[in-house]
């Protein structure tokens, strides 16, 4: 199995380079004046930082770093429902607005896909919804999708 992960993670590390060099072929800008290509660098980092650090633990000879993925006991039903409801996040998110569609997002993963009591599930999305807001429409100044409401 470690020869697999090597594989995937050099992929994965080669992927990344390509996105870091390109990100700086676009140009990155500042902080105060992002260019188009300081998020793509961003991303291609942790990419590839993360990448580095699978790669040096498939020399560990640990039982435990077995893909626990493919082991029984897997909840697949949790898993697709996960996939799923993100792409239907994507889809309703011009329609429902941001906010609404993000709450309730939350929710769903939470409660039905995380198995988390209802008072911990309605506090972590608004919690969530609201520092998302508070982030990313307050401080950065992005503005998202308002929907019908």
């Amino acid at each position: 199995m470690n020869r697999y992960d090597r594989i995937s993670t050099i992929f994965f590390l080669v992927m990344a380079l390509g996105i870091c060099v390109e990100s700086i072929r676009m140009g990155l800008g500042s902080l105060s004046n992002p260019g188009p290509g300081l998020v793509p660098l961003g991303c291609g980092l942790i990419l590839g930082i993360l990448s580095l650090i699978v790669f040096t633990r498939t020399f560990q000879k640990s039982e435990s770093a077995r893909a626990i993925l493919w082991q029984p006991g897997t909840r697949w039903r949790n898993l697709f429902l996960a996939v799923f409801s993100l792409i239907g996040y994507a889809f309703l998110i011009e329609l429902l607005g941001f906010h609404f569609i993000t709450f309730v997002w939350t929710s769903f993963v939470c409660r039905w896909v995380g198995r988390m009591r209802w008072q911990t599930t309605l506090i972590t999305s608004v919690v969530a919804t609201a520092s998302s807001y508070l982030l990313f429409e307050q401080f950065l100044t992005v503005r998202f999708p308002k929907g019908i409401w």
